[in-house]
Order: C-alpha cells, then structure tokens, then sequence
C-alpha cells in the first residue's frame, strides 16, 4: 500500500511536469508566431509608406517626393521645381551599411544618379546642393566636382550650393562648381588644401624587439611603410604630390569662382576654416542666410517665382527594410557586431592616401 502511494504521487509529479513543459512550449511557439506576424505587419507597413504616394513616380530607382513639410515655403501646386539634392559626411566612392541587409548609398553615387535623373526631367528648373561634408578623397571629390560642371554645361539647369553647417576642403570644392554659394550664418568652409595620412611603428617595433622584413624589388617599392624608419626622400616625394594636387584644388576653385583669380585662391589655401560672413568677404561664398534665401537666389537664376520643392529618395528592398528594422530595435551587441558592422571602405588604415578633407575628421562616418 506504501509503494503505491509513491508510484502515484511520482505519476502525479511526472504529469504535472508535463504539463509545465508543455506550457512552455507553447508559450514559446505563441510568442515566436506573434513575434512573426508583428515583423511581417512591420515590413508591410514599411513598404506602403515608401510606396507610391501622391504626386510621386519611381524612375531609376529613386522616388521623385514633393517636399512640402520639410520646405513650407514650397508651392506644391507649381509646375516649376526645384530638386534638392543633400551631400552628407565624408565624399566617398564607397558604400557603408544602414542595417544588416541595407546600405547608405556613397556620396558620388548619390549625387551622380540624381543629376542624371534631374537632366531628364523637364519640370526641375534648378539643383538645390546642401553640403554638410569635411571633405574626402581627393579622387571622389574630383569626381563630384566634374560631375556638377558637366551638368550645368550640357543641361543648362542652374546649381546653387547651400552650406548649412560645413563644407571644407573636398566639400567646398564640389561647391565652387555650382553657379553659387550661399552658407548659413554659422557655417564653416574653406580648409582648402590636401594631406596625407600615415603612421610609423619603428620605434614601436624597436622597443619590443620587432624586425620588419622586406623582400621588394626596388628601393622604394616600400614607400612611406610604417614599419621603417621615415625615409627623407620619399617625403620629399609625398610632398610634391601634395604640391601638385593642390594645385589643381586651386585651379578648380579659381575655375567654379569667377569672383576669384587664382592668385586670390593662392593667398586663402592655406588650410584654414572661415565662418560664413569672413568667406563672404574674402570671396569664397556668395550670399550668407538661410535655406529659404538660397532657394530664392536659385529661382531667380532659373527665372521662376514660387517653385516646388522636390527630392529623390532611394527605393530599398523587402531585405533592405528588413535590415532598417533589425537595426532601429536594437539587436543584441554580440549580433550587432555579426551583421551591422560599418562597411565603408576605409584606405587610411590600409595605405597613405591622399585626401582633400578636414583634418581630425573620423573616416568611418
């Protein structure tokens, strides 16, 4: 009678341990299917938001928005427009990314497939260029800078820069190729001028007993390596490349500002920031004021009275929202450091590079 009073009670046991597991389960199921439905009612929303709204179309990939909350003194009903186009953070030919299936289009890409857009739109009278960059590569840079002259050549449209914050060194130069300047009361441009950045580790090694070996097939095959001691004549070198390619900043500059003689642009390269007013008065910006006052100067230019303001925006993915998504709920770090690592290609650390930018400016951002 005793052992079967205990085979019952562990009977009892053992179900309502079942039970309990059971429960869990099925806990962990519902919350699992509930997690999947609200993901999926996210990524449904998403794509109604950034699909076809009013007075919108889709070319190329990019979205043509009418700006009327960002811009409130935009005329929506006017067929004349006028295209903003926003340059952000360092100039770069190289993506980085926004999530862990998206990515932030580069500054060359983004600027280069609108213009190409705004070329065949008949309705966009001007090219609104906010700049809010410290420069960047040299190359990239003189990409934009080209870019911007060879559309107001063949299109005729008029560019007018907008520098809200900063546009120095690289940033600048892509605005001295539009038909104007105009910067805000409190931004800061200029910093014309080129450097190069590198390191040298050979006292470093020294302490620690580390040799750097080098097989190369000429004596300078390992220029300006950090492993070795700083060669004079390969800085010398450096510094005649740095020599000629700020030679041809200035040549851009003096080019895009007819204001400006190349001797006038000599005097001011010397790497220095200007607030906006002392840039207006030595001629480096046009106009100082706000977004508005550089909207107005662009019309008048493009001969047009109270145009509508429009954007293009990029079209992502079902992946690439997806991956906004993961990233505004904040994963956890160790998935964090998994999948939304900064892509961007970043040659300061890899090898000496040459650079049209602000120095002190992160390279990742």
């Amino acid at each position: 009678m005793y052992n079967g009073d205990n085979e019952t009670k562990k009977t009892r046991r053992k179900n309502w341990l079942d039970i309990i597991v059971k429960a869990v389960l099925a806990g962990i199921f519902a919350i699992s299917v509930l997690l999947n439905i609200v993901l999926i009612i996210v990524v449904v929303v998403m794509g109604l938001i950034t699909a076809q709204k009013d007075r919108e179309f889709v070319q190329k990939g990019y979205t043509k928005i009418y700006a009327d909350e960002k811009f409130p003194f935009s005329n929506p009903d006017s067929s004349d427009e006028i295209a903003v186009i926003w340059v952000n953070g360092v100039i770069s030919e190289y993506d980085s990314t926004d999530g862990m299936f998206g990515y932030v289009e580069n500054p060359v890409n983004a600027v280069r497939n609108r213009l190409n857009i705004i070329r065949e739109d008949k309705n966009i009278r001007g090219v609104l260029l906010v700049i809010e960059s410290p420069g960047g590569s040299v190359t990239a840079s003189d990409i934009l800078y080209n870019a911007i002259m060879d559309f107001r050549a063949q299109s005729g449209i008029p560019v007018v820069s907008f520098i809200k914050q900063m546009a120095a060194s690289g940033g600048y130069y892509i605005a001295s190729a539009t038909d104007e300047i105009v910067a805000y009361p409190t931004a800061l441009t200029g910093s014309i001028g080129v450097i190069m950045y590198n390191f040298n580790f050979k006292g470093l090694m020294d302490k620690y007993g580390i040799e750097y070996v080098a097989v190369k097939s000429s004596k300078h095959k390992d220029s300006m390596s950090p492993f070795k001691e700083v060669d004079r004549e390969e800085l010398a070198w450096n510094q005649n490349i740095v020599d000629r390619l700020l030679d041809r900043f200035i040549d851009a500059v003096a080019e895009g500002r007819k204001g400006l003689t190349r001797d006038q642009v000599v005097k001011l390269a010397d790497g220095r920031l200007y607030l906006a007013e002392d840039a207006r008065a030595l001629g480096l910006v046009d106009q100082v004021g706000h977004m508005q006052d550089a909207v107005k100067i662009l019309s008048d230019i493009a001969g047009i009275t109270t145009p509508a303001i429009v954007e293009f925006t990029r079209g992502r993915g079902l992946l690439e929202k997806l991956g906004q998504f993961s990233y505004k709920i904040k994963m956890p770090h160790i998935l964090t450091g998994l999948f939304l690592q900064d892509t961007i290609h970043n040659t300061a650390t890899e090898s000496p590079a040459f650079y049209y930018i602000l120095d002190g400016v992160p390279f990742s951002k």
